[in-house]
């Protein structure tokens, strides 16, 4: 018997396409479709319930997650593996913030119930609920018992799970989405769950392809700061910048207050919500570091001029005292910086005039809203200027009393421009938006240079701040083990009387190292009374802990 050879070959020819064909088709269903299929079988199995809503993160420039850090225990019930419900609901109450009738009103409903457990719920009680019908889950929540940059991150709206305040808030754009984390249990036709085929998580978003943002903070240093201010500070602000790049790589705000539980705070007479490295203060002393530079670019002064303390001086009749009642003497300009000597500084300001003063400041960025990303809000501060002003006047800005008010962050500002030699730096705060993988999406970060002072002023400037903190008034602020720091105190008086007293603000503020300026910093102490005593030991700390990281 002879074979039809064309025969046979198309036999075989349509045998290979068909099974080319259904490899193709099982590659198609297996990883192309994969997601999307999973997600529709979830949502037959998941019987509707919806665990979480999905968020974008929020993560460090070393993307660390500063949001989804921590998890929480949640039960999930299946109603029709329970004849009484009573039962049931009677014990959940017990580990959960729901009543035993709501639970019971819950489970009525047939569909699978989640709840979250409340802390009475232990290792040591898990066993009360390790019953046939509840399975016990951990979920991500969003801001953990022990979140950082809580002032920064902001917080969202639980109602609709949009940003509120912060980051959440400016970039909810690209955080929010409409996805949501479900549980996925094998039903029956009745979509009743089948007892024993178990349960599966499902994020309803592609890992790879979800967006969150990645900020300049840095987690480790943040942590640094706000275990320091939480023993160190009851009320104030702490920020600390990369010096080289201008990016913040710190910034925290006490008192603190709770992301979870922000209704609490809402109608209460403190402050706990206000981030008060965007607020303006009194500037105090630290603000003789624009005077400074003033005097120095208009050969004014060096670092020999010689002055007279005794204590106070009188302007027209008014007598400004120093906070050496006794006086310091005679002394020259390095050491009147160092010892932050106001008769030396009202001498110098009265030399230079009142808009040399306030040109300066606003070089420094002083007086204007620092936008580090759209949304952000910050108070300008006050740098005045006027046509014509007093003797008195003058003498007030040039030890940063009267009008100045300075916010922590334009302080930094201009720390971060001196230890820069001069050049300003644009701050910033977030870096992009990435994939949770750290592909760029969008670049946020902006970079911007401009001359602020010679290089020869800022050195100068450099090397009296680091003389405050070898002999003068930042002794303890001194980082000489760690390659020196450099900077300056200030006591702010504000006028406002608390408990009989003038409410006095603490601040200091800095670089370290001093040859390779790395970091600055600024320290404020809400009516920390002494900069040198309250906000210098502050840096000291965070300093130290810094520089041992590396």
């Amino acid at each position: 018997m002879l074979f039809d050879t064309k025969r046979v070959n198309f036999i075989v020819i349509l045998i290979l396409f068909l099974f080319t064909c259904i490899i193709g088709k099982l590659i198609y269903l297996q990883v192309i479709k994969k997601e999307q299929l999973t997600l529709e079988v979830t949502s037959q199995r998941a019987l509707e319930t919806r665990l979480k809503p999905i968020r974008g993160n929020i993560y460090d420039r070393n993307m660390i997650p500063f949001t989804e850090t921590e998890q929480k225990d949640y039960a999930v019930i299946i109603p029709n593996f329970f004849s009484d419900f009573q039962w049931v609901s009677g014990m959940l109450s017990k580990f959960t913030d729901y009543s035993a009738e709501e639970i019971h009103g819950m489970l009525t409903e047939g569909k699978p119930v989640v709840l979250m457990l409340n802390d009475s719920y232990t290792d040591s009680v898990d066993a009360q609920l390790q019953v046939p019908g509840i399975e016990v889950v951990k979920l991500g929540v969003r801001y953990g018992e022990h979140s950082l940059a809580r002032h920064v991150i902001g917080y969202i709206n639980h109602m609709d799970n949009s940003g509120y305040t912060g980051i959440e808030k400016a970039f909810d754009r690209y955080l929010a989405t409409d996805k949501y984390q479900a549980i996925g249990m094998i039903s029956d036709a009745s979509k009743r769950s089948i007892p024993g085929l178990g349960y599966k998580i499902v994020n309803g978003l592609n890992e790879s392809h979800n967006v969150g943002v990645r900020l300049t903070l840095d987690y480790h240093i943040q942590k640094i700061v706000e275990e320091v201010m939480d023993r160190q500070i009851r009320s104030g602000a702490v920020i600390v910048t990369d010096v080289t790049t201008g990016n913040i790589v710190a910034l925290a705000s006490r008192p603190n207050y709770s992301q979870n539980h922000v209704a609490e705070y809402l109608n209460h007479t403190g402050d706990e919500l206000m981030n008060k490295a965007f607020f303006a203060y009194d500037a105090g002393s630290v603000f003789k570091i624009v005077v400074s530079a003033a005097a120095l670019e208009n050969n004014i002064v060096n670092f020999d001029t010689p002055f007279q303390c005794n204590g106070f001086v009188d302007v027209d009749g008014m007598a400004f005292a120093c906070h050496k009642t006794e006086g310091h003497g005679s002394l020259n300009f390095l050491q009147g910086f160092s010892q932050s000597c106001n008769p030396v500084f009202i001498h110098t300001g009265l030399n230079l005039g009142y808009n040399t003063i306030i040109r300066m400041a606003k070089r420094f960025g002083f007086g204007m809203s620092l936008e580090l990303y759209d949304g952000m809000q910050q108070q300008s501060g006050n740098i005045p200027e006027k046509k014509y002003t007093s003797s008195r006047e003058i003498a007030n800005i040039s030890i940063g009393q009267g009008e100045i008010l300075v916010t922590p962050l334009q302080v930094v500002d201009m720390i971060t421009a001196i230890a820069n030699n001069g050049v300003r730096k644009k701050l910033n705060l977030v870096d992009a938006v990435v994939t949770n993988e750290g592909n760029i999406v969008k670049i946020i970060r902006r970079e911007e240079d401009s001359r602020v002072i010679s290089e020869e002023v800022a050195k100068k400037i450099q090397t009296m701040m680091h003389e405050a903190t070898i002999s003068g008034t930042g002794k303890n602020a001194n980082l000489d083990e760690y390659g020196g720091a450099a900077g300056k105190t200030g006591s702010a008086e504000t006028g406002w009387i608390v408990n009989g007293e003038t409410k006095v603000h603490a601040w200091f503020a800095g670089f370290f190292p001093v040859n390779q300026p790395k970091y600055a910093a600024v320290v404020f102490v809400e009516n920390g009374r002494q900069g040198g005593t309250a906000a210098a030991p502050v840096f000291k700390e965070i300093g130290e802990k810094i520089l041992d990281m590396y």
